[in-house]
């Protein structure tokens, strides 16, 4: 029997007087709804039996009125199925940089992963996951599994595109997370407040001997063939160089792991014997333009020789392990670094690195430079506020780096004093061997003169002008070159 005709006032329905029919073993139950404008829908729902098909048809009527008729998601939908269909090609059409679209795209994977359990595989409703508790509990689980930087970006890309999406589609009226703390439930000793102010960097003694290390690493020793996969062992060569230059490069640059990541051959200018990155507003993660020198001679030259195999000027620097025209993953690059990272904490004896990551070279270099560069010219070269670069970058927690300028950032890199450290790279159509001998650098030397001959090597990008906020060429003069 179809619906009842008689009239239904705005915000009724038919539910309850409409009789529902049996078609192989299931109720169809026809009703019709009326909207607050007057718009009359006509509805079907189905059910194995008639009282289930009578409460599927209310709640249906129940989010129609909610909604107004104007979307096809209900809060019984799953919210993978939401996030997929609309928050994803929310992200890839919104006028964001690059590297923050990638950045939320991976932090809604996380967040799908997130939502499905082994009872649950197909993941929780729209209903059942925007409730503060279950937004905390995704939120603590992508914090345990991936860190807690991982959990704070999925909580920026859950408030703007998708609590603020369903608000829009009436399916909810407030985002649960608005001005709410979370408790990620990770340690007291892994968190942020119990570490005190400023980030945690590694000695003079820690730094030299990890790039000294990483600087005579092979990257195919102790790599082998894998027993199956589509992946073999050039590729997994290729990746292990690429996790070690990837940190070389950020340890002689602070530059972040998405900056370092994202930059091309067109972003690096190679003049005697010095390196400058132009990092634009697109790839910083601040949207602040800089120019940033590499301030160790043997990465300098370390990329040459990359830069060398690469195959055109708009390949990454980096880039993927298979092809370098592409960016490396942003999930799968810092599982890499992790692994690297774990790997120099045990062999070098550096607690830190077990649990530090790619912003450990900010806080070392920053607080290296404290004796010894302005903290306007700092913050600058990190692309941060003065307050911000000494909150979180800089590690108050070691009174010796205020007092004590590292006279040799480098006593000898290689050996002996008549040693050469032989570098070897491997890719896929040719091996060449490179010297690199180690030499005497001062801090004060390396840096003072960095940001100096800076100032020659811009003009290379056609401006006499360096591409930092709030420093001017003469404040950068007035900085005395020792040696």
């Amino acid at each position: 029997m179809t619906a009842a005709k008689s009239k239904i006032a705005p915000g009724e329905n038919s539910i309850d007087r409409a009789n529902p029919r049996k078609r192989n073993g299931q109720y169809i139950l026809d009703w019709r709804l009326r909207l607050p404008d007057g718009t009359l829908l006509n509805k079907r729902s189905k059910a194995p039996t008639i009282g289930e098909a009578r409460r599927r048809a209310k709640e249906t009527a129940k989010e129609l009125l909610k909604t107004k008729g104007q979307t096809t998601w209900k809060s019984t939908d799953l919210i993978n199925d939401y996030i997929t269909k609309v928050s994803t090609p929310a992200i890839e059409n919104a006028s964001l940089p690059q590297n923050t679209k990638l950045r939320y795209a991976s932090a809604l994977k996380l967040i799908r992963q997130a939502c499905k359990t082994e009872d649950n595989t197909k993941g929780m409703t729209i209903s059942g996951a925007t409730t503060f508790r279950s937004l905390e509990s995704i939120l603590r689980s992508i914090a345990k599994d991936h860190g807690r930087e991982s959990a704070h970006h999925a909580r920026t890309a859950l408030s703007k595109y998708v609590l603020q999406s369903l608000i829009r589609e009436g399916l909810i009226t407030t985002n649960p997370l608005l001005k709410e703390t979370i408790d990620l439930g990770l340690p007291v000793d892994d968190d942020d407040e119990s570490q005190g102010r400023g980030g945690h960097a590694l000695s003079r003694e820690q730094y030299v001997r990890v790039v000294s290390r990483l600087l005579q690493t092979v990257p195919d020793d102790g790599v082998s063939a894998p027993k199956r996969g589509r992946f073999g062992l050039e590729d997994r060569v290729a990746k292990r160089r690429n996790t070690i230059d990837i940190t070389l490069l950020q340890a002689a640059t602070g530059l972040r792991v998405s900056e370092a990541n994202s930059i091309t051959w067109d972003d690096i200018t190679f003049a005697q014997g010095q390196a400058l990155i132009h990092v634009s507003k697109a790839i910083s993660k601040t949207h602040k333009m800089r120019d940033v020198p590499v301030l160790i001679p043997d990465v300098v030259q370390r990329l040459e020789n990359r830069k060398d195999m690469s195959e055109s000027s708009s390949d990454h620097v980096i880039g993927s392990p298979t092809d370098a025209s592409k960016i490396w993953d942003q999930r799968n690059c810092p599982k890499a670094i992790a692994l690297l990272y774990t790997e120099l904490a045990k062999e070098l004896d550096i607690e830190l690195l077990n649990t530090a990551r790619s912003h450990v070279w900010h806080a070392t270099l920053n607080t290296m430079m404290l004796s010894s560069v302005p903290d306007i010219i700092r913050a600058a070269y990190f692309g941060h506020s003065l307050e911000t670069n000494r909150d979180s970058y800089t590690d108050t927690t070691d009174i010796r780096s205020l007092t004590t300028s590292f006279n040799q950032l480098f006593e000898q890199v290689t050996a002996s004093s008549n040693s050469s450290l032989k570098v070897r790279y491997r890719n896929r159509k040719t091996r060449i061997n490179t010297v690199q001998p180690g030499t005497l650098i001062t801090i004060e030397t390396l840096i003072h003169k960095r940001f100096q001959d800076h100032k020659d090597i811009t003009r290379l990008h056609g401006t006499n002008l360096i591409h930092t906020p709030g420093v001017s060429r003469s404040t950068l003069a007035s900085i005395p070159v020792n040696g």
